[in-house]
């Protein structure tokens, strides 16, 4: 497992799902959360991923996900 911490729960584990290259040279990786299910850039500006950066107000307790309602299911 990665220990990438997840920019929405703060949880590790986040799993590499594509990388974006360039003349075979990886410019950027998207990662998903495998406790949340947030999908991110690394790219991305701080105010978006970065930890202490990003709004507090966009941030999911890990230990408490079935306080959230289910939009999707799969």
């Amino acid at each position: 497992m990665s220990e990438t911490l997840c920019p929405r729960c703060s949880s590790t584990g986040a799993i590499e799902d594509y990388q974006g290259r360039e003349d075979n040279i990886v410019v950027w990786t998207i990662y998903r959360c495998v406790t949340c299910c947030f999908s991110w850039r690394d790219s991305e500006p701080a105010s978006t991923i970065g930890a202490g950066v990003r709004s507090a107000d966009f941030a999911v307790d890990a230990e408490n996900l079935d306080r959230y309602p289910k939009i999707l299911q799969q």
